[in-house]
Order: C-alpha cells, then structure tokens, then sequence
C-alpha cells in the first residue's frame, strides 16, 4: 500500500525535472547570450548549421525567441479576455454546469 502523505511523484521524478529544468535554462541562456554577442560584434548573420543540419543564423535566434515570447504574451491575454467572458457570462445567466 502506498503512503497517503507521500505526493503523487517519487522524489527522484522531482529531482530530475527540477536538474533537466536548470539545464535547459542554463543552454537556452548560453545560446541568447551568444547570439546576443555574435550580433553585437557585426556577425550576426554568418550562418551556422544547427544540430539537425539546418542553417541558421544568430538574427534569426533572437527573432525566433522574441516571437516566442509575443506570442506567449498574446496567448495569456486571449485566456485571460476568455476567461473575464466566461465569469461575466455566468454573473449575468448563473452557473448551469453542463445539461449533456
């Protein structure tokens, strides 16, 4: 039988999550900072091929990451515009819960 304190994840599926986060935070930061570097240096449209053979360059890294962000910055306020929708919705009709 299982303990009903422990959480839904053994400590090691925690512990590996939180060490594959900081790695991958700590390569997208190297990878930001280099380009960052080579673009402030004049060479920021040298291409370079990545690591599944596609040519790229360092302009087109800090666009990709930029429009990354955007878009996560849109996508949160269309969920949240969504959700102010939904509350006014049920304010005005009252919650129905689903009749299926």
């Amino acid at each position: 039988m299982t303990d009903p304190h422990k959480g839904p994840f053994p400590r090691w599926v925690i512990i590996g999550w939180l060490l594959t986060f900081i790695a991958s935070f700590a390569g997208l930061a190297h990878l930001i900072t280099r380009a960052i570097d080579k673009v402030l240096s004049g060479q920021g449209l040298e291409t370079y091929r990545t690591f599944w053979l596609v040519e790229f360059n360092y302009v087109g890294v800090l666009v990709f990451f930029g429009v990354l962000i955007l878009a996560l910055i849109v996508g949160t306020a269309l969920q949240i515009h969504e959700r102010w929708l939904v509350r006014d919705l049920e304010k005005k009709y009252g919650d129905r819960g689903s009749d299926n």
